[in-house]
């Protein structure tokens, strides 16, 4: 696993090696920025972090500041390893909080950018995407990664899926918010 493109392009980012935790592929997150392009004053969120991949990729192609938070402690320890290597301390918050309460600590930020990398099991799509929409700043994405089977709503209050694409057994939604 690897950075993409930008400043950091072609560092090596470490995983965190455990059942319960599922990296998206390089070739996903590629195709994933090739959609979302990033701009230097992007405020990004990082729900479900894993190893920080995608914070860290917004962070190597210039967006301003990175929120990461995950609710396992060797995640959140390997998101530590992985800013700490690219030397971009500065520019992240690392948290170990499960998703609503990160939201809670965090509802004073409206995000540019939202990546949201549940478990494929996740019961809460719908909540979150709802909160979320009152969080994401105007014309902001929120970048849904799920299971291929599982249905999201096209539209979240003032939230609407602009783009979904299939990547074997991964799906990726794409919402906007419009005001």
């Amino acid at each position: 696993m690897r950075i993409i493109s930008g400043l950091y392009k072609g560092r090596k980012l470490n995983r965190v090696n455990k059942s319960t935790t599922r990296e998206t592929a390089d070739m996903v997150r590629e195709a994933v920025f090739q959609m979302v392009e990033i701009d230097p004053s992007d405020i990004i969120l990082d729900l479900f972090g894993g190893s920080g991949a995608y914070a860290l990729e917004a962070i190597s192609r210039g967006a301003k500041f990175a929120y990461i938070s995950d609710h396992d402690k060797d995640a959140v320890k390997t998101i530590y390893k992985n800013a700490e290597a690219l030397e971009c301390m500065s520019q992240v918050e690392i948290s170990l909080r499960e998703d609503f309460k990160m939201l809670k600590k965090l509802e004073h930020i409206k995000f540019d950018k939202s990546f949201i990398d549940p478990p494929y099991l996740y019961p809460s799509y719908d909540k979150l995407l709802s909160v979320l929409s009152n969080q994401t700043s105007k014309n902001g994405l929120v970048i849904v990664e799920t299971e291929k089977k599982t249905v999201l709503k096209d539209i979240y209050h003032d939230l609407i899926k602009i783009k979904e694409k299939t990547y074997g057994i991964k799906k990726i939604s794409i919402y906007k918010k419009e005001q």
